[in-house]
């Protein structure tokens, strides 16, 4: 994507992508962690990763970290393995900032927070990998009505 998205393609890409972003974060992190899920909790961490994750793509270059980064290793952005090699640093920006904040949000003690953080992260961050190759071309197409991204 050369040119920035209006704002009409913003919200339908932050959608596509952030609502099963959260759901996922939300969901399997008390899971890793063993506590059970409360609905009321599930809720509201639902909604803090999908403002956050719109924060960031508002504020962090994504597309172009998505583009540049499989460049760095002479890859095609645009083929399946560029995709692949694109989405390793932007779900890691997305991991951590969301993961911090919401760890940090939920258990508030530090700093037991960056243990539970660090226990979560990985299998999070393989989680929401799988999840943004599924949803970002969904996302793209729907926006540009071309693979994408």
């Amino acid at each position: 994507m050369n040119k920035r998205p209006t704002l009409q393609q913003f919200i339908i890409i932050n959608l596509i992508n952030n609502i099963p972003m959260a759901l996922v974060m939300s969901t399997a992190a008390p899971l890793l962690a063993g506590q059970p899920i409360v609905m009321s909790s599930l809720l509201i961490n639902m909604l803090l990763a999908f403002i956050i994750a719109c924060i960031i793509n508002a504020l962090v270059p994504i597309p172009l970290i998505a583009a540049g980064f499989p460049k760095l290793f002479k890859l095609d952005p645009q083929s399946t393995a560029g995709k692949i090699v694109g989405n390793i640093p932007v779900c890691f920006i997305f991991v951590a900032i969301i993961g911090l904040i919401l760890t940090y949000y939920n258990v508030r003690i530090f700093p037991i927070f960056i243990f539970a953080f660090l226990a979560t992260f990985i299998p999070l961050y393989i989680i929401c990998f799988i999840i943004s190759m599924i949803t970002a071309p969904i996302a793209f197409k729907a926006v540009f009505g071309r693979e994408q991204g």
